[in-house]
C-alpha cells in the first residue's frame, strides 16, 4: 500500500503547488522581442556627462526602430564599461577645448563600432513596468533594454536632455526623435 500511495500523494502535492501560485504561466516571448531589438541596435548619439568640474562620463545612446532604447558608459577607448563601475572611468579634461575636440574626433571615427562588440544576455527580468533584457560586453552587463508590458521598447527622455546640455556631443546636430 505504501508504494501505491506515493504517486497520488505526489500528484496532489504538485496540484497544490499550482493552485498556490507557484506554477507560473509562461511569459510572453520577451527574449524573442529583445533579440529582434538587439539585432537592429545602432548608435544614435554620444555625449560627455559632467560629474564634477573637468570630469565627465562618456555616454553612447543606442537606438532601435528610431527610438533611443539603451545607454552605455564607455571608456576613453570607447569600450563599454560594466554597470556599476562607471565611477572608475571618469574622463578628466586637463585642457578642456583640446581634449573635447580630440574626443569628438575619436567618436566620429569609432562611433559605429561601439554596438558591434555587444551581446544580448540570455535572461531577462520581469518588473512592474515590463521587462529588462541585458546587454553584455565580454560577459559583463553594460546596458539594459527596457520593454513595456506590451513588449514595446521604452526610452528615457533624460538621455536626450543630457545630450542637449553636454559640452561634448556627437553628432553635433541634434538627432531626430519620434
Amino acid at each position: 500500500m505504501g508504494r501505491r500511495a506515493i504517486l497520488p500523494a505526489i500528484a496532489l502535492w504538485v496540484w497544490g503547488l499550482g493552485t498556490l501560485g507557484w506554477a507560473q504561466p509562461s511569459e510572453p516571448p520577451v527574449m524573442d522581442r529583445c533579440l529582434a531589438l538587439f539585432q537592429t541596435l545602432r548608435p544614435q548619439f554620444a555625449y560627455a556627462e559632467r560629474v564634477a568640474p573637468q570630469r565627465f562620463l562618456l555616454r553612447v545612446v543606442l537606438g532601435a526602430e528610431g527610438l533611443p532604447v539603451s545607454r552605455l558608459t564607455v571608456n576613453i577607448d570607447l569600450a563599454p564599461v560594466p554597470l556599476g563601475l562607471e565611477d572608475i572611468v571618469v574622463v578628466a579634461f586637463d585642457r578642456p577645448v583640446q581634449d573635447a575636440l580630440r574626443l569628438r574626433n575619436q567618436l566620429a571615427r569609432r562611433f559605429e563600432g561601439v554596438a558591434q562588440t555587444l551581446n544580448l544576455g540570455n535572461w531577462y527580468v520581469s518588473e512592474p513596468r515590463g521587462y529588462r533584457c541585458f546587454l553584455t560586453h565580454q560577459g559583463r552587463v553594460v546596458g539594459v533594454l527596457a520593454l513595456g508590458r506590451n513588449l514595446e521598447p521604452l526610452s528615457d527622455p533624460r538621455w536626450l536632455a543630457a545630450y542637449q546640455r553636454s559640452p561634448v556631443r556627437f553628432p553635433a546636430v541634434e538627432p531626430a526623435m519620434r
